[in-house]
């Protein structure tokens, strides 16, 4: 398993006030599942961060291109990073 850093803006607020709920519930499946390790939105509120642990590259842009939130234009931008989990030494 590899880990991934997705950080998005949001595009149109609008709409994330709608999604929103199906996002929740989408990204809290995905945390049940083990996919999603951490998520929210960061400090200034313009945007958020994920922390994913998949299989591969290809499985981290499924879950982007499966979220609510990319399907309504609420998360822009998104930018997506293999990550090299250091600490602590049993995760990698």
């Amino acid at each position: 398993m590899s880990f991934f850093v997705l950080e998005y803006r949001y595009g149109d607020l609008d709409a994330r006030a709608r999604v929103r709920r199906h996002h929740l519930a989408y990204m809290q499946s995905l945390h049940r599942d083990g996919t999603v390790v951490l998520a929210g939105p960061i400090g200034d509120g313009s945007g958020a961060m994920v922390v994913l642990q998949v299989r591969s590259e290809n499985e981290a842009r499924r879950v982007v291109e499966g979220d609510p939130y990319t399907a309504a234009g609420v998360g822009v931008d998104h930018v997506l990073r293999p990550w090299n989990v250091v600490i602590p030494a049993d995760l990698q």
